[in-house]
């Protein structure tokens, strides 16, 4: 175990420890990721005894209540900063990050561990366009004298936009205590009168990250269909929570062009059962990005019994590598894979720890749906899923250049500033001050998360340790998938990206201006989609072959 011995010291073994041996007359010491979920689960039960709107929350089960107290404890939704400045002072490269808002009401904040109260209108669902994949009612539905209604949740940050709403269906206003889940606007929600909840994504009238936080018309029709997309398509590594209807009412402020052109509407999410499974712990993959969550991180790899760098690879980049590639190339379709749309689920065993994928929010879905797919949709979601389809070349790119900025970058940040027993990370670690790179991933002498956010072209490096290894694996799953046959030369090959990336024994591969992740999808996707039939034939042979 690992044992502080002064404030900021910690000793990490060299060897993950061996279990004990159990006697018969002996009970079974709880795991090490189990005493740390047990040891959450009774803070957060401290916690709530502050606020008695937790009342309505008591028939959570633990393992998701658990859930919740992590992701509100362990959130890293922090702004990331990293630019690159030449000698004139103008920006060449880097990126930025910013998850705030104008107003960043506490009160409302995902961080907070504290139910409050939003209100629900009791609409007819002819007030709006109902976007659904079947007829069933749901926990948000109801019918009285035969007329079909609506639970539409209104923000507390968006009764404005929603007056009119509000001032026609007062009558039918009712209490709905919630509490913020990943971001401002997904929430849960325990219904009135039921000891049942639901998952909502509502619509935000504020700006985060310079975006508009309205669920337009679009996003509502296309989640659900997408959702309903991928329950027919071999997602192996991930699980993905449905979202099996939206509502986009008519009622809105009239002043407010946009919302009355584009819509504003409400996605429901049903409470997965996996969410309430006491055999397995989830967490939120942000989870493990932020000093102050590495005794979480480092207890996964005790668990593991891995070394740290080994833990990371099998658990997260070779399956990730390989499930993206899968989905981009083969299967035409993306997830938008970042700390706040992925949940971890462990499930821990004596001598190991199994870790799966689950995604959420099908708004950062797009999938290329051919005649047949389309057609196995109700009619009214067929024309929503074409929405993003002339962008999907570009954003599978930026989804692929988002892995290593939004996820990758951190991890290799954490074991920057924490990792002490990993013999390939601390060389890695060591080149990289020895060369003057240690500003991109921390300020010396100090153990927050911060880091250098403004560099010159000699001191950036674009990807560090864990993004290295990662492109590694994606390589290898193209190759491996038979995406690299170099079909007439005319498309740029494994042993140029290869060499263009560079490894993590030679560390001479800064990428100064090149985003690499990004370039790989947009050099050889349109390729290898001309050439499919070609590649597929060629690969099917190659592997008879041998």
């Amino acid at each position: 175990m690992i044992s502080s011995l002064t404030p900021g010291t910690t000793v990490y073994p060299a060897h993950p420890p061996v279990p004990e041996s159990l006697t018969p007359s002996s009970s079974p010491k709880p795991s090490p990721i189990d005493h740390f979920f047990q040891n959450e689960l009774q803070a957060a039960r401290t916690k709530m005894a502050d606020s008695p709107l937790w009342g309505h929350f008591r028939s959570l089960p633990d393992s998701f209540l658990t859930y919740l107290y992590i992701e509100k404890q362990r959130l890293a939704m922090t702004a990331e900063t990293r630019y690159v400045i030449d000698g004139q002072h103008q920006t060449i490269a880097g990126f930025e990050h910013n998850y705030g808002t104008d107003d960043d009401q506490y009160q409302y904040h995902p961080r907070n561990f504290q139910p409050f109260i939003a209100h629900g209108y009791w609409i007819p669902t002819g007030e709006g366009k109902l976007f659904t994949q079947h007829k069933n009612s749901c926990t948000i539905t109801r019918t009285v004298d035969g007329q079909s209604q609506i639970l539409f949740l209104v923000h507390p940050k968006s009764t404005t936009l929603f007056a009119p709403l509000i001032k026609k269906y007062q009558h039918n206003q009712v209490d709905v205590p919630a509490i913020a889940l990943s971001s401002f606007r997904t929430l849960l929600i325990a219904l009135p009168n039921s000891t049942e909840f639901a998952m909502l994504k509502v619509s935000l009238d504020q700006t985060i990250g310079s975006v508009r936080r309205l669920l337009y018309q679009k996003e509502c029709a296309a989640s659900v269909a997408f959702s309903a997309m991928l329950n027919n398509k071999p997602t192996e590594q991930f699980t993905c929570l449905a979202e099996d209807f939206s509502f986009v009412p008519n009622l809105i402020n009239p002043n407010d062009k946009k919302a009355t052109l584009f819509g504003a509407g409400m996605i429901h999410r049903p409470l997965a059962q996996l969410l309430s499974n006491d055999n397995s712990h989830i967490i939120p993959l942000y989870a493990l990005f932020g000093v102050n969550n590495w005794p979480l991180l480092s207890t996964l790899i005790e668990q593991s019994q891995k070394p740290p760098t080994q833990f990371i690879t099998d658990a997260l980049l070779q399956p990730l590598a390989t499930a993206m590639v899968d989905h981009i190339y083969k299967q035409r379709f993306y997830l938008e894979f970042h700390g706040q749309n992925v949940l971890l689920k462990l499930t821990p065993h004596p001598d190991r720890l199994d870790v799966a994928f689950i995604y959420r929010d099908m708004g950062g879905v797009n999938c290329q749906l051919n005649e047949t797919e389309l057609q196995q949709l109700p009619e009214p979601l067929r024309e929503h899923t074409k929405y993003w389809e002339a962008n999907f070349i570009t954003d599978a790119a930026a989804i692929l250049e988002g892995i290593a900025k939004k996820v990758l970058f951190n991890l290799t940040k954490v074991f920057f500033k924490c990792e002490h027993h990993d013999p390939d990370f601390c060389r890695w670690r060591d080149t990289m001050i020895d060369l003057g790179y240690q500003g991109n991933w921390t300020l010396p002498d100090v153990s927050d998360d911060h880091h250098q956010q403004c560099h010159t072209e000699k001191s950036f490096y674009r990807y560090g340790y864990f993004e290295k290894i990662f492109a590694h694996h994606v390589l290898e799953a193209m190759s491996l998938g038979g995406i690299f046959l170099d079909i007439r030369r005319s498309c740029q090959g494994y042993t140029f990206f290869r060499d263009e990336i560079g490894d993590n024994h030679t560390c001479d591969k800064p990428c100064i201006t090149t985003e690499w992740f990004s370039s790989l999808v947009q050099m050889t996707l349109p390729h290898y989609r001309q050439y499919q039939k070609i590649y597929t034939q060629r690969f099917k042979l190659i592997r008879g072959g041998k």
